[in-house]
Order: structure tokens, then C-alpha cells, then sequence
């Protein structure tokens, strides 16, 4: 129910602002709290994965399978229909999918590598902070990058090719902190998991 919400929520606000583009702007704000919601991030606070004898890798990539194939829908569905209705370009739709759903694999995988050097051994409102800096110093260089491109490309089609920058930048930029979190669930007895 909540992933028909919003992509409902999603496509109401693209048809009403005319561009698919104001979801790209405004949506990324909610999806970095709404990415907890997830059975991935949930399942940090179970014992039950950090007892699984299987590699931290793979204990990963499978728990936070719901989110990426939740994701993934919601997007094809949001900015689908949107742009079926706005008659928008293929091509454009497809960008923006990817755009959206890179930028949750990047969430995703920040939450993972300040889990790995933090311990989570914070007061929620500091770890908060924390993430939150982190994602935005994490998406810097990308939107650096994707805008000064398009500025110097211009035309119609320099917008299109920012968001093709944007969202390959995600996908490194989130590899990366994947790569970085390695061995994050390796022990049972992180500060994390602490109930008093």
C-alpha cells in the first residue's frame, strides 16, 4: 500500500507541475528517510542476520533485495505513467528512473558504510546528522558535475544528458560505500544492538 501511494502521490505531483523533472527534485528528500522502511535496514536490528553463517556481502545484497525490486517498481510505475500522461520521451522516463532508483542504491549503501566506521554507537539525532551530511556530501561532486556539463553542452538536450551523468555517479558513488562497509555484518555484538 505504501509504494501505490506513491507512486499515486508521485504521478498527481508530476502531472500537475507538467515536468517529470520536479519529481527528481523534490521526492529524493522524503526517500532518505523512507529508506529504513525497508526489510533491509529493518533486519539490522535482529540478531538473527548477524548469525547467519554466510558472507556479510551476500547477507547484504539479499536482505535489501525487497527494497531494490520495490524501488525499481514504484519508479517504473510513477514516472511511467507520468510520463505516458505528459507524453514525455522514452528516452527521458527511462533517465529518470534511474536517476530515482540509483539514488536509493546510494542510500542504501551510505546507511551501510556509516554503520561500518559508526558502529551506530550515536544518539539517534547525532546519526541522523550524520546521515544526512554524509548523503549530501556523498551527491556533491555528482550535481557539480551533471551541471556544469549541461551549461557548457546547453541546448534541449543538456538537461537529459546531466541526469545520464548524475545517475552514473550514483552508481559509483554508492559502490563505493558499499565497498566501504565491508564486513559490516560480521558481528552479533554491535553497539546497534544494544536494548538498554
Amino acid at each position: 500500500m505504501p509504494s501505490v501511494l506513491i507512486a499515486i502521490g508521485g504521478i498527481v505531483l508530476a502531472v500537475l507541475f507538467g515536468d517529470l523533472s520536479i519529481l527528481l527534485f523534490s521526492l529524493p528528500w522524503a526517500q532518505i528517510f523512507l529508506i529504513g522502511t525497508g526489510r533491509g535496514l529493518k533486519d539490522l536490528y535482529s540478531y538473527y542476520i548477524y548469525m547467519i553463517p554466510e558472507s556479510s556481502f551476500k547477507k547484504i545484497v539479499w536482505s535489501n533485495a525487497e527494497i531494490v525490486a520495490r524501488t525499481l517498481i514504484e519508479n517504473a510505475l510513477m514516472f511511467g505513467i507520468a510520463g505516458l500522461i505528459l507524453r514525455s520521451h522514452i528516452l527521458y522516463i527511462i533517465v529518470c528512473i534511474a536517476v530515482y532508483t540509483l539514488f536509493s542504491y546510494l542510500l542504501l549503501g551510505v546507511n551501510y558504510a556509516i554503520m561500518r566506521f559508526t558502529g551506530a554507537d550515536v544518539s539517534s539525532g547525532m546519526l541522523l546528522l550524520i546521515y544526512y551530511f554524509a548523503v549530501m556530501l556523498a551527491m556533491a561532486p555528482g550535481v557539480v558535475v551533471a551541471v556544469a556539463a549541461a551549461t557548457m553542452i546547453g541546448g534541449e538536450t543538456a538537461f537529459l544528458f546531466g541526469l545520464v551523468i548524475l545517475s552514473a555517479w550514483e552508481l559509483l558513488a554508492g559502490t563505493v560505500c558499499f565497498a566501504l562497509s565491508k564486513g559490516a555484518l560480521h558481528k552479533c555484538d554491535m553497539a546497534m544492538m544494544k536494548t538498554k
